[in-house]
């Protein structure tokens, strides 16, 4: 299937429709709509949600992201669950932990390193 990028676009520039192709899945978003009840997060007040997405390349992913305007929280990094990843805020104020797989690790490896990690402080 050819990639679905596409938008529908109001007259003074809001974005009411947009799809993204990433390799097969189709995120739909769009801006604030307040008059319909949709509303870009509040990040003064932290973020009540995080979208992850799972790449082949998370630095040149995040390097992108952030060269199309997203802000960087978090680089990359190798994390305690066997993945690679980093934290981009994108210019609507939504989160996104952006990862790639570098060692499989069982829920009990995992969950032994969670704690591990807890405990440190």
């Amino acid at each position: 299937m050819p990639p679905r990028n596409s938008a529908l676009v109001e007259p003074g520039g809001r974005i009411g429709h947009a799809e993204v192709d990433f390799n097969g899945t189709i995120l739909m978003v769009c801006e604030e709509f307040p008059e319909f009840g949709i509303r870009k997060p509040d990040p003064i007040h932290g973020h009540s949600t995080t979208l992850h997405l799972h790449v082949d390349d998370a630095d040149a992913t995040i390097e992108r992201a952030v060269a199309a305007g997203a802000r960087l929280e978090r680089a990359a990094s190798d994390a305690f669950y066997g993945e690679r990843s980093g934290v981009v805020i994108d210019p609507f104020g939504h989160r996104w932990n952006i990862g790639h797989s570098i060692e499989d690790v069982t829920p009990e490896e995992m969950q032994r390193r969670f704690t591990a990690l807890l405990a440190q402080g």
